[in-house]
């Protein structure tokens, strides 16, 4: 039916006028297009320079974070040891790297060859230092909703926000308990949690210390879990009792993470296991081999598998060796004994499973030896560092206490116990993972350095986002928006990120409106 109303010519709307973006027109961006093909290391390099802060391992005793100031041309930061302030005799040419884009081998670029730098101290350290630690970092908003608030138009549950030193301390309790798990950098973590504050401190702790982690969306199955986990090399998974959504309890542990560790093995372990068994038994080596190719042709393009899917590859091979005289009955039967009880003794190589108490669900189900809650790690963590600020001379009672000290004496207290570790600029941060067209996973590598530097940059030539902006992300960590902008973009530039857990639209789809009006949000990406 056609419309029969009035009409108007459409209008283009005028776009507010940039803050922050320093591409303002046409001849702007065209301008830093030919800079950029020009020399792309020197155009991002300038870029990463006054983006990030580096280690300069050269400047004083220990060192010093530095980031060129973009007016006075100086290179400025703070002391590594003493946390003073420091101005280094670089002029404003000097770059901490030897070389800004290497691409030798292209298409594997490398950035900022030999420098140092880590996400975690340009998302959270460095502007506690700057004496920021009071503005929040996050606005954390619950999933159930309470229509009585507000006047009747309704409201979380639980709202609240986390400064940006309450996340420095969070950090550091999670980092602490990174290294009472025996991890160190370059071991590798998974995290399946919902969107709450947890997922938030583990991420950076893992950040802080150069541990590589693997964030999955709360919403796969166990199968794409355990492709993750395994894939990655996690050797440690960090989940939570339940998530809330639509305001019902959703059982991570029981529902994904124990799936996803006790039903499947990698496919690779599982062909390892068949012939390890089949060596045991002192059969014929052509026969093994024939059992074995059995079982590595049943998971054949498999990450994960479950134990009877190799089971059916031997019992395949069984069949067709009986068949032909090779091996008798009983055998036989001999043989798919002793693999079926070492594929079903094979467990995961997940040494622990740490979980978040969140929901607080009566019966959790657990495995003894390999499941702990994260209580555990974290109040030992949080006693370390009471016992640092009294060793300093501060009398702290209790976190309260430590986290209403000055910004930079609760960054002192951190780094005597957990500073963060200046890695490589290409030293892998996290692996994020996605099916596309093959419907397997495909891991996606990001650093510390190039990607940091970028997504934080895109902050002001995307969306002219400047310090004390809120931000509302529709996403999950366990997606690419989700770490790129809800974490580290936001954290890096100094904006606020809205953290909400749960479907963005429950109650209803006006949630949306709901958070932009209720926080104040300035920049909405869907």
């Amino acid at each position: 039916m056609a419309f029969t109303g009035e009409t108007a010519e459409p209008r283009a709307i005028t776009p507010p006028t940039a803050r922050r973006n320093a591409l303002k027109t046409r001849a702007d961006w065209d301008a830093a297009r030919a800079a950029c093909e020009a020399d792309p290391g020197a155009y991002h390099g300038k870029i990463a320079a006054q983006t990030l802060h580096w280690f300069d391992e050269q400047l004083g005793a220990n060192g010093a974070w530095l980031t060129l100031d973009n007016i006075s041309g100086q290179w400025t930061g703070w002391d590594a040891q003493t946390l003073e302030l420091v101005t280094a005799p670089h002029g404003a040419d000097w770059r901490p790297w030897t070389r800004a884009l290497d691409d030798d081998e292209a298409p594997w670029y490398r950035w900022f060859t030999d420098a140092r730098t880590n996400a975690a101290f340009n998302e959270v350290d460095r502007h506690v230092l700057a004496g920021h630690g009071s503005e929040a970092a996050f606005i954390v908003e619950g999933d159930r909703w309470d229509q009585s608030r507000d006047n009747g138009r309704g409201a979380p549950v639980v709202s609240y926000p986390i400064s940006r030193k309450a996340l420095l301390v969070d950090v550091a309790k999670a980092a602490l308990a990174l290294r009472a798990l025996g991890l160190q950098t370059g071991d590798r973590i998974a995290l399946n949690l919902p969107n709450i504050p947890a997922q938030i401190a583990w991420t950076e702790a893992a950040k802080r210390l150069g541990i590589l982690y693997t964030p999955v969306f709360g919403g796969f199955s166990d199968k794409t879990l355990a492709d993750r986990i395994h894939d990655a090399g996690a050797r440690v998974v960090i989940t939570a009792d339940g998530g809330w959504r639509n305001a019902q309890i959703i059982p991570f542990k029981a529902a994904y993470t124990d799936p996803a560790l006790d039903q499947y093995i990698s496919a690779e372990r599982a062909v390892l296991v068949v012939r390890d068994a089949l060596a045991q038994l002192g059969l014929d080596a052509s026969l093994a081999e024939q059992i074995a190719r059995g079982a590595a042709d049943a998971v054949a393009g498999e990450i994960t598998v479950e134990r009877r899917d190799a089971m059916r590859g031997v019992g395949r091979a069984l069949l067709a060796l009986t068949e032909t005289g090779a091996l008798d009955a009983a055998d036989a039967s001999r043989v798919r004994t002793a693999v079926a009880r070492a594929l079903v003794d094979a467990g995961s190589a997940v040494e622990r499973v740490v979980v978040v108490r969140y929901t607080g669900q009566a019966d959790v189900p657990w495995r003894g030896g390999r499941d702990m809650w994260e209580d555990e790690l974290l109040v030992p963590a949080s006693q370390q560092l009471l016992d640092a600020a009294r060793s300093f001379g501060y009398d702290v009672a209790d976190e309260a206490a430590l986290r209403a000290l000055p910004d930079r004496d609760v960054v002192r207290i951190v780094w005597s116990l957990v500073p963060p570790v200046a890695v490589d600029s290409e030293f892998p941060l996290f692996f994020i993972y996605t099916s596309g067209s093959t419907g397997k996973p495909k891991g996606v590598v990001h650093v510390h350095g190039g990607w940091t530097a970028g997504v934080a940059h895109t902050m002001s030539v995307s969306f002219d986002a400047q310090p004390g902006d809120v931000m509302y992300v529709v996403a999950d960590p366990g997606w690419i928006t989700g770490q790129s902008y809800m974490i580290s973009a936001a954290l890096t530039t100094r904006v606020t990120s809205v953290l909400a857990e749960g479907a963005p639209v429950f109650p209803s789809a006006g949630r949306f409106a709901s958070i932009i009006e209720r926080y104040n949000v300035r920049i909405f990406k869907a």
